[in-house]
């Protein structure tokens, strides 16, 4: 019964000696934040067909015409037509407010938009042309992407890491103390960079073509690290 005993007083003691060294155990936690810059490599226009008619089925079967002039104008300029998607697409009647005071039904709208992949990206201001010149009444803009985009991320975590790191041995070294091992990582905000033009940015003047200039896209990563330190 005593050596019972002996045992389950040591086992308390030494959970307790457990427990006070890893709440002494003393930590600096950083952040550290990384951005990788690339090229635009690729673009995704989104171009349009919206028209009215007094019958639904009719605004349809018109829309419908038009996209498809708008879609073969667009395989025949080389582009994949796997590389030609729905991206929106609504049937909405259109009420007259002004002249009763009550909403009168004088017709349907029917909007078809269309997200077309460009991967020559010096063809995007030309296509933008051919679209609107082929059936597009409706430009809502331009997307670049980079092919290099998860390598580009990657790249700034690693970076973020370093630089977490580096703030770290900073603040012990500025505290006289001795960095210890790495206790802790939390990937905390990370963004795929896209440079996306409005309609307004792409408009086009017919005289001249349409004139894109694509920038550089950024990639961010933000990290927490906890260290221990001595």
């Amino acid at each position: 019964m005593k050596r019972r005993l002996l045992v389950l007083v040591l086992a308390v003691l030494l959970l307790i000696t457990v427990q006070v060294s890893a709440d002494t155990v003393k930590t600096i936690r950083v952040t550290g934040t990384a951005t990788v810059s690339v090229g635009a490599d690729r673009a995704v226009i989104s171009v349009g067909v919206r028209n009215t008619a007094p019958v639904a089925a009719e605004a349809s079967a018109k829309n419908a015409e038009t996209v498809e002039a708008l879609k073969a104008a667009l395989t025949e300029a080389g582009i994949q037509e796997s590389d030609i998607t729905t991206s929106y697409y609504y049937v909405n009647p259109v009420y007259d407010y002004s002249s009763t005071g009550t909403e009168t039904l004088t017709g349907y709208q029917v909007c078809h938009t269309l997200s077309v992949m460009v991967r020559k990206l010096e063809r995007t201001g030309d296509l933008i042309d051919l679209a609107l010149s082929s059936g597009a009444n409706t430009c809502d803009g331009v997307t670049f992407e980079s092919s290099q985009a998860a390598a580009a991320y990657d790249q700034a975590v690693i970076q973020a890491l370093k630089e977490g790191r580096r703030k770290a041995e900073l603040i012990a070294l500025g505290n006289g103390k001795i960095l210890g091992e790495l206790l802790g990582i939390e990937e905390n905000y990370g963004s795929y960079g896209s440079v996306a033009f409005t309609k307004s940015a792409v408009a086009s003047d017919m005289a001249r073509g349409t004139d894109i200039a694509p920038e550089s896209l950024d990639f961010s990563a933000t990290v927490t690290m906890t260290f221990a330190f001595q």
